[in-house]
């Protein structure tokens, strides 16, 4: 949601013109992995050009699509990808690009009881979806980009072992070999954070940015919204939890198996937006992005490794 390629009135309404003339073309500024441009045609009908950049392989993007399409016809608000000439896939700039519809409602930065409430039902339908597809796609983001980024620091920059990180790195030896393999599987969105959830009158009313969607554990997707909602000022907001985890309970049921593991996928989903983070604040360094503070999760870790929230179950 970065903006790492410039277009212009012209590129954008050459690949717009079947839909209808644009009125207004903005790019977007937040987040760090793809550019994006919300465009408003003189209907007022409102779009999202989303140009992908490295992270995003263009293989990858009819299951993002598929898996938004699922979403959706199972009462999911998402995006939908627009279908010009029977195919959603387009380039410009050279770039895989796509055309998705608005989705209504702004992130939150603080959030109430009734929003929890809401949040939690959210969170267990998505899950309940993503268990009635075969759709497929492996979880890039976890052991394999672990080994490249680490590699890459290791050849590339030596200047980044700092403390934390070869903190970091000795956990990473400790808990690769301890992934379970008897978890249920489904599609996640795995990137649940408070820029991807929108809400209207406190109320969850859409999700967007699936782009590191795959198929894995329910927990782990489970565990990397606890960690993006729940620790403000490297402190864990309880009350907010529980009521969110009530609710979540309410609709979908986790098992003993996802229970016991959700210690151990807290710390596997902190190590990997810590070093996401990290790479894209020496690397990612391309075009208009701001960047996020790795630390943050490198504190998160540590809680999770004093602290076991499973035991609210």
């Amino acid at each position: 949601m970065a903006v790492y390629t410039s277009i212009t009135y012209k590129d954008a309404q050459e690949l717009f013109s079947p839909l209808g003339e644009i009125e207004i073309l903005e790019g977007i500024k937040e987040g760090v992995e793809n550019t994006n441009y919300l465009v408003n045609l003189t209907d007022s009908k409102k779009y999202i050009l989303t140009i992908f950049e490295k992270r995003t392989k263009e293989v990858d993007l009819p299951y993002f699509n598929n898996l938004m399409k699922l979403f959706y016809d199972n009462n999911i608000s998402c995006p939908l990808s627009v279908t010009i000439d029977n195919k959603n896939l387009f380039k410009i700039k050279g770039k895989p690009c796509c055309i998705y519809t608005f989705v209504e409602g702004r992130p939150l930065k603080d959030i109430n009881n009734q929003q929890l409430k809401s949040l939690g039902k959210s969170i267990a339908d998505l899950h309940q979806a993503g268990n009635s597809s075969k759709l497929f796609r492996k979880n890039m983001m976890l052991l394999p980009t672990w080994k490249y980024i680490t590699e890459k620091f290791s050849n590339v920059n030596p200047k980044i072992y700092t403390e934390e990180y070869k903190y970091i790195l000795k956990n990473i030896d400790y808990l690769q070999d301890k992934f379970p393999y008897n978890l249920r599987q489904v599609n996640i969105h795995a990137d649940l954070f408070k820029d991807n959830i929108f809400f209207l009158n406190n109320q969850v009313s859409g999700f967007i940015d699936f782009f590191f969607s795959c198929t894995d554990t329910v927990i782990y997707d489970f565990a990397t919204l606890v960690n993006a909602w729940f620790f403000k000022n490297n402190k864990f907001s309880e009350d907010d939890y529980l009521n969110f985890l009530s609710s979540y309970m309410q609709n979908f049921e986790l098992n003993i198996e996802e229970k016991d593991k959700l210690n151990f996928y807290l710390k596997v989903s902190a190590i990997r937006f810590f070093l996401t983070r990290l790479y894209d604040l020496h690397f990612n360094i391309e075009g208009d992005v701001k960047h996020k503070n790795p630390l943050e999760f490198f504190e998160i870790f540590k809680f999770h490794e004093k602290n076991n929230i499973q035991d609210f179950f």
